[in-house]
């Protein structure tokens, strides 16, 4: 059974371990340390201890090994997936299957106790889907426009823009650009090329607009400054972490440089500002796959206008940190659990103040033999209903498959909200006992106002695998969840009747919306984009479809 982020490593490590590029090898998760090691050396020909896609002839075990996406796969990322792929061969046999413990928690139960509050209203679920942006042709400037998958799309000055990847890209069949990011400077506008960052980019994985709105001392700003930021994976240097911010008045992405030489690269996957409850200071917080995180301040004067502490405020995560969240004035990460290493991950909250630190919470979600599998997305505010003024904290538990309230009143403690199994496997008709997974809130839950009834909802993108039948539009579509203040919740499922995916799985999974910009579209408007580029090779799977509301009679 394959999640969408969940990759077979250890049986993929036979293209290094034991055979050449595309020959597969038996057991190559049994291997020893050492074979590891030598055969490592073998794929490293310049011996700086990692391997690049052309030293690896690009094969297609590259990106896979490739964790935190930095354009190179390393001894130590190796040894991970060869640890991986050992420990599930102990637990499910030979052939490297899911333990009993697993496949009991990802089973469909059309009885399970688990809460499925529905709603009555409609808002947001009665979409017209029609798609806005195809993949593979050539912006209004000549300029490709392709990717495996659309990680966010961000209104930012009246405009939209779109973080566009190359993740598992399809690198003998169709050409790579790199990542970039696209832009819609109108309603009736196309899509078009703001920036590609050239290979070995991987992709955008994080695109952002912040606002600060205080200096490097607290003191306010004359003007709140808007930014639009982009992070990823590697950019131009395997040996630094950056940021490029874009400069609105001259249209230039300007290098923000976090760190380098330390050559400890990764992708920037979280980027949100947080007011110092202490010093009054807007810090931009950014979470790095590398297990560190790291913050700054407004300075007109730096690159980028953004000056980073040069000490991380977070380090040594060995998981990735998968979300940032803030309620009550707090702010909140949610890190993956390591399994072998209790207290590395799991919910941390930031102790503001001149020397900020962050503490740890607890774990939330099982511990079991796979490392990097992302257990808490989505972190975002909710009103307190038993203590006006008060936030609670919603997220998306990934394996659980729940949406789950936190509540920072009660010493945090957790109940669920949302059965997201037992709700889509009746949808899609699974099987009672049915392997059935669902990924909701890659990044985000997102809020948006009914322009009618003024309903305030949540929106909460998605996937579910396996999916509906059939080889029509409905089928290949992705869902989206909305939740209502009352915590009850509505369904959509983003398709275009005119056009049938040609990706495996259709759409597979819808990573981010946004409520559109633009004054003529009059709130009536969002923005869909996803797919999720595991088990590639892909070619021209990213996707950005419109979604509008029905005029009210």
């Amino acid at each position: 059974m394959k999640r969408f982020n969940d990759y077979p490593c250890g049986l993929l490590l036979a293209a290094i371990i034991m055979s050449d590029a595309g020959r597969a090898a038996p057991e190559p998760a049994r291997a020893p340390v050492e074979t590891l090691a030598e055969r490592f050396k073998q794929f490293d020909k310049n011996g700086d201890g990692k391997i690049t896609p052309e030293e690896s002839g690009n094969a297609r075990w590259f990106d896979t090994l490739d964790r935190n996406h930095d354009g190179a796969v390393t001894l130590e990322e190796t040894k991970a997936a060869a640890a991986i792929g050992a420990a599930k061969a102990k637990r499910g046999g030979a052939s490297g299957g899911i333990s009993d413990e697993l496949k009991n928690i990802l089973a469909y139960r059309k009885d399970s106790p688990g809460p499925v509050p529905l709603s009555d209203s409609k808002a947001f679920t009665d979409l017209r889907f029609t798609r806005d942006w195809i993949p593979g042709t050539q912006d209004r400037n000549g300029k490709l426009m392709t990717g495996t998958e659309c990680n966010y799309i961000v209104a930012h000055g009246g405009r939209l823009y779109a973080a566009v990847s190359m993740w598992n890209h399809d690198k003998v069949n169709a050409p790579n650009p790199g990542p970039g990011v696209l832009v819609k400077l109108s309603a009736a506008s196309p899509w078009e090329v703001d920036i590609h960052f050239p290979p070995p980019s991987v992709r955008v994985a994080v695109l952002a607009s912040l606002t600060l709105a205080t200096d490097a001392q607290g003191a306010k700003l004359a003007k709140p400054v808007a930014l639009l930021m982009a992070g990823g994976s590697v950019f131009e240097s395997r040996d630094e972490v950056a940021v490029f911010i874009r400069d609105d008045e001259t249209g230039k992405w300007v290098k923000s440089l976090l760190s380098a030489g330390k050559r400890e690269p990764g992708e920037v996957r979280m980027l949100k500002v947080h007011r110092d409850r202490v010093t009054g200071v807007d810090r931009v917080i950014v979470a790095v796959t590398n297990g560190n995180v790291y913050s700054g301040v407004f300075d007109a004067s730096a690159p980028g206008r953004i000056r980073w502490s040069p000490e991380p405020e977070l380090a040594g995560r060995k998981g990735r940190i998968m979300s940032i969240g803030s309620a009550n004035g707090d702010a909140y990460l949610a890190v993956d659990i390591t399994p072998d290493q209790p207290k590395n991950g799991g919910i941390f909250r930031r102790v503001d103040g001149p020397q900020p630190r962050w503490e740890w919470l607890g774990e939330w979600g099982h511990r079991r033999d796979s490392r990097g599998v992302a257990w808490i997305r989505g972190l975002t505010a909710i009103p307190d209903p038993e203590h006006p003024g008060k936030e609670l904290l919603l997220c998306s538990r990934e394996v659980d498959a729940v949406i789950e309230v936190i509540n920072p009143q009660r010493n945090h403690e957790r109940r669920g909200e949302f059965d997201m199994r037992k709700h889509f496997g009746g949808l899609v008709a699974a099987q009672e006992g049915q392997l059935f997974t669902t990924l909701f809130a890659y990044n985000e839950m997102t809020p948006a106002v009914h322009p009618d009834t003024g309903e305030r909802v949540l929106l909460i993108a998605g996937g579910v695998m396996p999916g509906l039948k059939g080889n029509d539009a409905r089928a290949k579509g992705a869902w989206y969840l909305v939740r209502h203040t009352d915590s009850r919740y509505g369904t959509g499922q983003i398709f275009d009747p005119a056009v049938v995916p040609h990706a495996t799985g259709g759409l597979r999974s819808a990573r981010t919306v946004c409520v559109s910009p633009f004054p003529e579209e009059r709130g009536r408007v969002l923005y869909f984009g996803g797919f999720d580029a595991a088990q590639g090779p892909h070619r021209d799977t990213a996707w950005i479809y419109k979604g509008t509301l029905k005029e009210k009679p």
